[in-house]
């Protein structure tokens, strides 16, 4: 797997490029299921912004090659760092960051906050949506967290959340290609204690109250 990244035409807003060259995987996961995640598990403007340097990014898992533009601002506007102290810190580090990661195309920046296997799904959305030449934008209005459930191995997580968003081109610019769309969803987070003493989000059950597009 190869990252290549330039700036292209400097008269306008920098950007940075990544190529995503690599194996293709299967997708395990529906469509219309990663289209549900799109809303809530860290999963739904244009922004542009300027600097002298370009930022690392790198595909994770990998679809076909394709290229991929991000303004400079977007890179830029990380979240606060993840907090796994608890079930529900963890979860809202997991939005943040998977919010974070689908913006930019990058689902590796995210991975701290989940299993593998939550990986996995995340990254099948990344790189569905790259297959598209789009990028999603979305901004989580409010949740309100229910009673969590205490298990042997894990804690349910129940949320009630409220998203905007929209999809932006993967071209230079990053322009608005639909949205912005609204949704709610009733969700159920899976979270897990990792070895290292983390709190993880490890699968995501959620009902969306409306049509997701």
């Amino acid at each position: 797997m190869r990252t290549t990244e330039h700036t292209l035409n400097r008269r306008r807003p920098l950007v940075s490029t990544a190529r995503f060259v690599g194996r293709v995987i299967p997708f395990c996961v529906a469509v219309a299921t990663l289209l549900a995640m799109s809303g809530c598990s860290g999963g739904p403007g244009t922004s542009a912004g300027s600097s002298d340097s370009s930022p690392t990014v790198g595909a994770h898992m990998a679809g076909p090659a394709a290229e991929v533009h991000v303004t400079q601002a977007a890179v830029d506007a990380k979240p606060r760092p993840w907090d796994l102290k608890t079930p529900e810190s963890a979860v809202r580090s997991y939005l943040d960051w998977t919010t974070y990661a689908y913006r930019i195309g990058q689902s590796q920046f995210a991975t701290p906050t989940m299993t593998p296997y939550e990986e996995v799904r995340v990254d099948s959305f990344v790189q569905y949506n790259i297959q598209q030449s789009r990028l999603l934008d979305q901004t989580l209005d409010s949740i309100t967290f229910g009673t969590p459930s205490a298990g042997s191995t894990s804690t349910l997580v129940p949320a009630k959340e409220q998203w905007t968003y929209s999809y932006l081109s993967t071209d230079i610019g990053n322009k608005t290609l639909s949205g912005p769309y609204a949704v709610s969803y009733d969700t159920t987070y899976t979270v897990v204690k990792s070895s290292s003493g983390a709190w993880v989000v490890d699968k995501v059950e959620a009902t969306p109250k409306g049509t997701v597009k």
